[in-house]
């Protein structure tokens, strides 16, 4: 096609394909190959391409080196090569490639490439018209001087190794009209003063090491985050005030004190608001969930106080309310019917004491955790119109909930039954709520989870992860052959209950399944043959019940004696009774009075052991009795042992 001018392939990551070589005097003037499976190199003949204007190779598998070559074409106004795996290592005063005056926009982020600047080369060669400069995580380790760009007004240099100041030039770029600015990722640790703050859209310095108090931001701020720092003091009282505008605001995991300002309240367009992970105190303010257009409201691991405020609005946008780890009292606000849309509501870890909120019935919940509080009653809400059926985590341990387990309708959380459907097709997804149309998913939940005996932080939520923790509760009767039905489920915790019968078979359904915790219960019965299907479960526990019999062969005999004991009439590997390899299709021993009647065995593994123990000692003792250079050789590597762990001279 000697003729095609534009070719646009961008958004098929399953098309795959490399580069041709380019003809002379080419026709194409755009190529734009985005989120595609494009791999190989640049070829040098991409030259050839005189009227090439745009070329768009963002998301895709590249590597190699950047063809000089490509530095000829005088025409191209738009360059984007990020998020490939191109390597090698250019000297910023070889940016003078862009001899032309037409470029507008230059992307070489998240590659493998290193831009070296030094005194002599720091200063970029005038680009008239470029408006757009991304250099993300190419190894910057100084600031470039921009100061001619005087038409730039996007600069991205985050994820570098830029360290000491932000020197206070950078804010007179573009003239004063520069937008979007993100500096995040770096080593930064203040500001060269005197600094004016331009009129930014965008600020971004997460993830430094900024000390001192907290910046005002501008006023014509529309993304604000500082977390990820060391800022101390109290937010500034009138700081809501410079967030008129403002949708997205963040502050978390810094070392803030002092209550949380009532100007917040002013700041009504903010959709998400991150303070946590702080230290803050005194109570939430009453007018902070009447904001109707919050999305994300997180205040958690702080020292807050109070009751929440039940003043959620009518027209609540709320997806994600975290509480989590204050030391807020009460009950859960009735408002909270008034949030449709609720996906994540953590207030676990405080001293709430209330029945079961089945308000949250109304809702599109995914995460719910109350663990680690005073709640009471059972899990029955007669009244629901909706069963749960998005939950994919759910953490209610450590409270004083109680019921018959056997009525809770598992089946109804769907979002545990097929979260995993189709996972050879589908890729996996954080859950994420995209309130930022400048950085792209905006805000990533997070929550803490105990599973496998730790605890989990996980910082990114994958919409396929399901689990659920009903442990240190009051649960009574037998688990429910609904809960196999949650194929997609990876965590279940149902210790330190009251449960009885036998453990369900469906369980061995689950082959998701990584972490089971049945333990400190009164189940009885064998432990069923189908769990030693479960190929992918790595923490088991099923210890202090009163299970007995074989111990299943296979999966299960790999974990320790430990996830069995307490089980008096368990047997088989890898509890300590009667653990022969051969015998283990012998009959099941026999049980009069819950006292268990042994096999007699003999142990060859213990035999062997045994023999191969006294032989290698025995010979070794000969040695040393009857040989001189053995003994000399014995005592003297004693003493160098003595020497090197008992001798601090």
């Amino acid at each position: 096609m000697p003729s095609l001018q534009n070719l646009d392939l961008s958004d098929n990551p399953l098309l795959s394909g490399s580069f041709p070589q380019f003809l002379r005097d080419g026709s194409l003037r755009t190529i734009v190959l985005s989120n595609t499976n494009f791999s190989g190199s640049l070829p040098d003949s991409i030259s050839n391409l005189p009227m090439l204007s745009k070329l768009d190779l963002s998301i895709c598998n590249f590597l190699g080196q950047i063809p000089p070559t490509m530095w000829n074409l005088n025409e191209l106004t738009y360059l984007d090569i990020s998020r490939n795996n191109f390597t090698g290592s250019i000297p910023l005063f070889q940016l003078e490639m862009f001899r032309n005056s037409s470029l507008e926009l230059l992307d070489l982020s998240h590659n493998d490439l290193f831009i070296q600047s030094t005194d002599s080369d720091s200063s970029l060669p005038l680009l008239l018209n470029i408006y757009v400069l991304k250099l993300a995580s190419c190894k910057l380790q100084r600031f470039p001087s921009l100061l001619r760009q005087s038409n730039l007004r996007e600069l991205d240099l985050s994820s570098n190794q830029l360290k000491g100041e932000i020197p206070n030039w950078i804010w007179e770029i573009g003239n004063g009209s520069r937008t979007y600015l993100d500096l995040s990722n770096n080593l930064l640790h203040g500001f060269q003063k005197p600094y004016t703050f331009p009129g930014l859209l965008y600020l971004n310095l997460h993830s430094n090491q900024f000390q001192g108090e907290l910046p005002i931001p501008p006023g014509s701020s529309q993304v604000v985050d500082y977390s990820h720092n060391f800022f101390t003091n109290s937010i500034p009282n009138d700081i809501g005030f410079f967030l008129s505008g403002a949708t997205f605001f963040s502050v978390s995991n810094n070392s803030l004190t002092g209550e949380i300002p009532q100007s917040i309240c002013s700041a009504t367009a903010l959709k998400v608001l991150d303070l946590s992970a702080n230290a803050l105190t005194g109570g939430i303010p009453p007018c902070l969930p009447n904001n109707s257009a919050l999305g994300v409201l997180s205040l958690g691991r702080n020292n807050l106080s109070g009751t929440i405020p039940d003043t959620f609005s009518v027209n609540c946008s709320l997806k994600a309310l975290d509480l989590n780890k204050n030391v807020l009292k009460g009950k859960v606000p009735g408002s909270l019917v008034n949030c449709p849309s609720l996906e994540v509501f953590n207030i676990g870890n405080n001293r709430l004491e209330d029945t079961f909120p089945c308000m949250l019935m109304k809702t599109s919940l995914r995460i719910l955790i109350l663990r680690s509080n005073q709640f009471y009653g059972d899990l029955q809400c007669p009244e629901a119109t909706q069963e749960l059926s998005n939950l994919q985590i759910i953490d209610i341990s450590t409270n004083n909930i109680r019921g018959d387990i056997s009525l809770l309708s598992f089946s109804n959380w769907r979002g545990m039954v097929s979260a995993n459907d189709n996972k050879q097709s589908q890729s996996y997804q954080y859950l994420c709520f995209g309130y930022s149309e400048i950085n792209g998913c905006g805000y990533l939940d997070a929550v803490t989870l105990y599973m496998k005996g730790l605890e989990m932080n996980l910082t990114k939520i994958l919409t396929v992860f399901t689990s659920i923790d009903f442990s240190n509760n009051k649960f009574h009767g037998e688990i429910p052959h609904s809960i196999g039905d949650l194929k997609s489920l990876y965590g279940l915790n149902l210790s330190h209950n009251e449960l009885t019968g036998s453990i369900p078979a469906s369980i061995g359904n689950l082959t998701q399944l990584g972490s089971l915790d049945l333990s400190v219960n009164r189940l009885t019965g064998t432990i069923p043959v189908e769990l030693a299907s479960l190929t992918f479960i790595g923490f088991l526990n099923l210890s202090y019940n009163r299970l007995f019999g074989r111990i299943p062969d296979g999966q299960l005999q790999t974990f320790s004696a430990a996830s069995f004991e307490g089980n008096v009439g368990l047997y088989g590997c890898p509890v300590d009774i009667s653990c022969s390899k051969k015998g283990s299709g012998g009959s099941t021993p026999g049980f009069q009075n819950g006292e268990v009647h042994l096999k007699k065995e003999i142990d060859w593994d213990y035999v062997s052991a045994a023999l191969g123990f006294a032989v290698s000692f025995g010979s070794t003792v000969w040695l040393t009795l009857h040989c001189k250079r053995w003994r000399e050789m014995f005592f003297g590597k004693v003493d160098q042992i003595y020497l090197k762990f008992f001798c601090r001279c």
